[in-house]
Order: structure tokens, then C-alpha cells, then sequence
């Protein structure tokens, strides 16, 4: 590939030395566009100088219709055309010393997405054949170009592994049963009998049979995928797959948000109120996520917020900033503000902070049983908000909640749903404070009485079903996070345990 760029090159180069010499500055030969693209520009201007409010309603969304799905095909020529002159080095010619630069001194509105997208297009012969065919429009194909080039590094190693998992098995994780998850989800669930999921089941499994490379096997499965949801769920469909990939990537992010996580509270200067700024974590911002939506949801002026936006939109308004000062609906921003000001006044009303390990926070996280058992290739976690889980965080909070399992059909519809006891009991873990005296459990450990303890199953409840009081332990919330990242905890009375049990 890189002889025949070199040949090429080379080819231009022998053209261009007729004019390009060294302190000689002679005329370029004169260039006008082809005769096909020389048409193409005089219809172009035709089409502007038509007035369209000239024309019958039914046939102006007609011919809107169209102009959009040419737009996408002119898109898709002009990628070649980049694409081109990135190949040849044609931006040479006219002193740019980048395809991206010489785009820029066109005074065009092609974003270096764009352009990047037409450099890797060479690369992307499935997201190349969907644009072609008019599956894919130019800014979906630039998503999943972002998405490969992310996962490109880290596949079709020689020892086999992606991102320290076994590569065949986490391909067929989410290749097999990611893109079919994600597909059902968007669709609100499919009968295991309906042709659009035995279709594209049929076409993964050829996708993995075909012998093709790990990254030619993925962006096949993207392309199935992406043609197959919204534009606006593809970016969430995307990250879930990438984060099935990478989940030790997934782990330091989580990390780093962990090390990063901080509040900062401040009277304003001129004495108008409070100014907020911070990190949260993933656990504190999924609280807070909560909190908020199901004030937001209770909220009595709500219902007049939508209704004056309606009124708003109606007239014209897109944004809060055109709206007038006095009588105006709440902005998001606003609503939140005003949510978190009641959760706060309903908290304190009900004297719960006088109280302490009553009650294990209120997430919704949605989990498959391959994914909390760490299998390759399984989608992560997800919690209320969408927010993609790492396996140690939903492993710590497991070992403190209520749990519902559901068992999916193939389609991914529930067809059976059952709830587990699987936290100490009331009297159980007054018991086990007992014993402990309301300390943590781990040695050296300087929590002091009355801190919240979570109990750990040693044994985790996910694979053997059962809460024994013998086989749990009390641990702070520091020791149980550490807990659940790999680390090995000395007990106070000598027993040593990791996050798969004793050790």
C-alpha cells in the first residue's frame, strides 16, 4: 500500500516540476472544474435562485425530501475527493502541508471530522459500502470511525487479548449478544419469532464465522447496528459496546473520577446566593441523578413549566435566553436548582440524618448476570441516568441491596421477574453489630462507632444465592470499595478475604 502511495507521489511531482522550481515564480496552469462537477455547480445555482415558497406545500417537502438525501451523496463524493488528495499529497501543490489544512484554506464548512473520516475511509470498507448504499449518513459513519479507531490499537494482538481479556470470547460477547441487547433495547424489546431479530442474528453469526480480522468483525457489527438505530441512540450504543471491550478502561475511569471527586461550596461576594463547583463520582452522581428526577417528577409546578413552553415554542422561543424575565417557564437548569433545594428541605424534614445505616441508597442499575460475573465481552452495568458501571463499583453496591431478577426471552422481553432477599435481616445485623461492637472488621481499620457498615457477603450472592450471617462481614465504606478493586483485606481476627471470598 505504501509503494503504490509512493508511486503516485511521485507521478504529481513530475507534473508540477514544469512550475514549481526553486526562485522561479511562474503562473499555475490554468484548471477549471470537470465537465460533470462544472454541471453540477450550475444546477446548484439554478436550485438557489428558485424561490421555494413559489411552489405547493406537498411539492416543497418533496423536494426538501430530496435535497437532503442528495446532500448526504454529495457528502459522500466529497469524502472520496478529500480522501483523494490526502492519498496523492495533492494539497502540496498549493502549499498546504496537511489535507486538513488545504481544507481549511477553502473557506468550507467541512469539519476535520470530516476530513478525518475521509483519511480513514480506506480503512473502513463496511462504513465505505453503507455510505454508498445510503444506510449511513456521513455523521453517523463519522461516529463509528471515532469508535474503530478507539478499539484499532487494542485488537488483533498477538497474544490474543484485548484489554487483558480473551479477544474471541469478548467478540463474541459483544458481537453475539451486545449489538442484539442494544438493538431489542432501542426497539422496546422484539418477539423471538420476529424477522428483524433472526435477521440480524443470522448476519452477526456470519459476521463472526467470516475469518475476518477482530477489527473488520467489529466495524461490520457497528454498521449492522448503527443501521439499524437512531441517529441519537447510536453515541450511548457505542460507548456500551467499546466499554464491553475495554473494561479495564472503564475501571480507571471510574478510578480517576474517584481520585478527582470534590465539592466546593461558597457564599458569593455580592451576597446573592451560592456558588457550586465540583467532581462527583460515579455513586454520588447517580444519587444525585436520582434525587433530582424524582423531585423534578413531583415538582406541582411542572405541569405549568411544560405548558408555557409549549405556548413558548409555539411563538418561536428555542432557547431560555430568548425568553422575557417575568412570567417565564423554568428553565432545566432552573428546575434542577429548585429540585435539589426541596430534596434538601424534604431531607432534613424528616430528621433522617439523626439516623445512620437505615437505609442503602435508592439506585436503579441494570445489570445481565454475565456482566456481574465479569464474563468477556459482556455489556457493563448501567445505571437510572444511562451511565455505563464499572464491575467493581456494581459489585461493592451489590453486596447491600435489593435485587430483582428478571429472566429475559431472546427478543430480551421479560418473561419472568422474581425478587431476592438478599441483605442481613433487621435482627441480623443488630446481631452482627453485636458482635462487632459497630466497627469495621478489617484490621487497623480507624472507623469509629456508628459510621456506616456495609455487610459483605464473602462468598458473593451473585453466584451462590445464599446471605449467611457466618459468612458475612461488617466493612466501612473505604475497605469495601477497596474491596471490590482487587484488593485483600486482613480481618480483625486474622482471616484474610478477597472479593471472590476467603482467601
Amino acid at each position: 500500500m505504501f509503494d503504490e502511495r509512493q508511486d503516485v507521489t511521485a507521478e504529481w511531482q513530475s507534473d508540477a516540476s514544469a512550475w514549481a522550481m526553486p526562485g522561479v515564480d511562474r503562473p499555475k496552469p490554468p484548471v477549471t472544474p470537470s465537465e460533470a462537477v462544472q454541471a453540477l455547480v450550475d444546477d446548484v445555482q439554478k436550485l438557489c435562485d428558485l424561490d421555494p415558497s413559489s411552489l405547493t406545500g406537498q411539492q416543497a417537502l418533496v423536494d426538501a425530501r430530496a435535497l437532503l438525501a442528495a446532500r448526504e451523496q454529495l457528502d459522500n463524493a466529497l469524502l472520496k475527493r478529500v480522501a483523494d488528495i490526502d492519498v496523492r499529497r495533492l494539497h502540496d501543490l498549493e502549499g498546504a502541508g496537511s489535507t486538513t489544512s488545504w481544507v481549511g484554506q477553502q473557506q468550507s464548512s467541512m469539519s476535520r471530522d470530516a476530513v478525518t473520516l475521509a483519511r480513514r475511509l480506506g480503512r473502513l470498507p463496511a462504513v465505505q459500502a453503507a455510505l454508498d448504499d445510503r444506510t449511513l449518513s456521513v455523521e453517523v459513519a463519522q461516529r463509528l470511525s471515532r469508535a474503530l479507531a478507539k478499539l484499532r490499537p487494542v485488537v488483533d494482538r498477538p497474544d490474543g487479548l484485548i484489554d487483558g481479556q480473551d479477544g474471541e470470547q469478548a467478540l463474541a460477547g459483544v458481537i453475539g449478544d451486545g449489538v442484539v441487547d442494544l438493538f431489542c433495547q432501542s426497539v422496546g424489546g422484539l418477539d423471538d419469532d420476529d424477522p428483524r431479530l433472526t435477521e440480524l442474528i443470522d448476519l452477526l453469526a456470519q459476521v463472526q464465522a467470516s475469518g475476518a480480522s477482530q477489527i473488520a468483525r467489529l466495524e461490520a457489527a457497528f454498521v449492522l447496528l448503527a443501521t439499524r438505530l437512531e441517529p441519537g441512540q447510536l453515541p450511548h450504543a457505542l460507548r456500551m459496546l467499546t466499554d464491553a471491550l475495554l473494561p479495564n478502561e472503564l475501571e480507571k475511569r471510574a478510578a480517576r473520577g474517584e481520585d478527582e471527586a470534590g465539592l466546593t461550596l461558597v457564599p458569593k461576594d455580592d451576597g446573592s446566593g451560592w456558588r457550586v463547583d465540583g467532581d462527583l463520582d460515579l455513586e454520588t452522581g447517580e444519587l444525585l441523578h436520582t434525587v433530582l428526577k424524582a423531585e423534578m417528577a413531583v415538582d406541582e409546578d411542572n405541569p405549568v413549566d411544560t405548558a408555557a413552553w409549549r405556548r413558548a415554542r409555539e411563538s418561536g422561543v428555542e432557547s431560555a435566553d430568548e425568553l422575557p424575565e417575568s412570567g417565564a417557564p423554568r428553565s432545566i437548569r432552573r428546575r434542577r436548582h429548585d429540585a435539589l433545594r426541596n430534596a434538601l428541605r424534604r431531607l432534613l424534614d424528616s430528621g433522617a440524618l439523626g439516623s445512620r445505616d437505615k437505609v442503602a441508597p435508592h439506585i436503579s442499575v441494570l445489570v445481565r448476570d454475565d456482566g456481574l460475573a465479569g464474563a468477556p465481552g459482556a455489556l457493563p452495568a448501567t445505571a437510572g441516568s444511562g451511565t455505563a458501571l464499572p464491575g467493581s463499583v456494581v459489585r461493592r453496591w451489590w453486596c447491600d441491596i435489593n435485587a430483582t431478577r428478571f429472566v429475559m426471552s431472546l427478543g430480551r422481553k421479560v418473561i419472568e421477574a422474581s425478587h431476592t432477599e438478599r441483605t442481613l435481616k433487621p435482627h441480623e445485623r443488630r446481631a452482627k453489630h453485636a458482635e462487632t461492637g459497630g466497627r469495621c472488621q478489617t484490621a487497623g481499620c480507624r472507623c469509629r462507632p456508628g459510621q456506616r457498615l456495609i455487610p459483605h457477603h464473602v462468598y458473593a450472592f451473585a453466584r451462590h444465592g445464599t446471605t449467611s450471617l457466618q459468612e458475612t462481614v461488617l466493612l466501612c465504606e473505604r475497605d469495601h470499595a477497596l474491596l471490590h478493586q482487587g484488593k485483600t483485606i486482613r480481618l480483625r481476627d486474622g482471616r484474610l478475604i478477597d472479593e471472590h471470598g476467603w482467601v
